[in-house]
């Protein structure tokens, strides 16, 4: 029997499938003493509440937000949102579940996305930048690790594959913009592009869910990224001090405004080019999430989107799906 997942519930199903845990509450009972626990079960279709009547205290200190547990119980309708009743919860053993389950993953394929990154490595023919590129994607273990990061924990990107499929994106819209303006420094937005965002190996950590890790909390990807192209540079002997400078200030500008984390303000025609180069991956990239995520819904406008203050509009995804 396939996994249930959130979106096939339906009213009156029975349940017994695994879920993760992604909120849960003691809440007082409005008619009488007592508590009921609520939690949020999860999965990468979405998500459901679950109810849990009886027990509610001592069921709670099994496990905790972000586990996975196997829920048995039935799909109920309350205020006309499914909700899920739970007669029975516990830990899952090991074996129960894979943590690719809970995470969704790049849609693009990641070895074709790895072949890229490798080929766009080869293409940076200033031998500096090429040697410090070099230092980080020909260890077999970080090229792997990077290959199955998260590119954010929310928003954009925000699955298995992320960063490398957001990073080779962010090294091609650069490519044309080098077209345009052959006076760029090609060699430098390449090493740029893919270096720009290889502090969230710090910064993430992806289990059955992408979290923020304390050191990410406390330093930032930005910093966290200078800090490991600068540690790279010193290894390399007679690194031009001045490419050093211009490297690292494209890195530390990449988010273009200090209100939206950057240390500094982009000041060269490069560290310009990358800064919407990674906006405009990162925003077309949130549109088409959004979409569809929407286009289940039946609506031709997506919700309220407080990050862009607008709604996004639907309509055209659902034209090409009825074609």
């Amino acid at each position: 029997m396939d996994k249930q997942t959130v979106t096939q519930l339906r009213t009156s199903d029975r349940v017994e499938a695994p879920f993760l845990v992604s909120r849960k509450a003691l809440v007082s009972f409005r008619n009488k003493p007592g508590n009921y626990l609520a939690v949020t079960l999860s999965d990468p279709t979405g998500s459901v509440p679950g109810r849990l009547w009886d027990n509610a205290e001592q069921v709670a200190d099994q496990f905790d937000v972000g586990d996975v547990v196997m829920v048995f119980g039935r799909v109920d309708e309350y205020m006309g949102t499914l909700q899920v009743i739970i007669e029975g919860v516990r830990p899952c053993h090991p074996g129960e579940f894979s943590a690719a389950d809970f995470l969704p993953s790049s849609k693009r394929d990641i070895g074709e996305m790895r072949q890229q990154l490798t080929d766009l490595v080869q293409r940076v023919r200033q031998p500096y930048l090429r040697t410090v590129l070099e230092h980080f994607f020909s260890d077999p273990q970080l090229l792997d690790e990077f290959a199955h990061a998260p590119g954010a924990k929310a928003l954009h990107h925000s699955h298995i594959g992320g960063l490398l499929e957001h990073t080779v994106a962010v090294a091609h819209i650069l490519l044309t913009v080098c077209q345009c303006h052959p006076e760029l420094d090609e060699d430098l937005l390449i090493t740029a592009a893919l270096l720009h965002d290889i502090g969230k190996l710090r910064e993430l950590s992806a289990h059955t869910s992408i979290e923020y890790t304390d050191t990410g909390r406390l330093i930032g990807h930005i910093v966290h990224t200078d800090r490991m192209v600068t540690a790279a540079i010193a290894q390399i002997d007679g690194f031009d001090d001045e490419l050093a400078d211009r490297l690292c200030h494209v890195l530390l500008s990449h988010h273009g405004q200090k209100e939206y984390g950057a240390p500094i303000v982009p000041m060269t025609a490069e560290a310009c080019a990358l800064h919407y180069a990674d906006n405009l991956d990162a925003h077309v990239q949130y549109f088409r999430q959004v979409i569809e995520h929407g286009t289940s819904s039946g609506n031709r406008w997506s919700e309220y989107q407080r990050l862009f203050d607008r709604y996004i509009y639907l309509g055209a995804a659902h034209g090409q799906q009825e074609q």
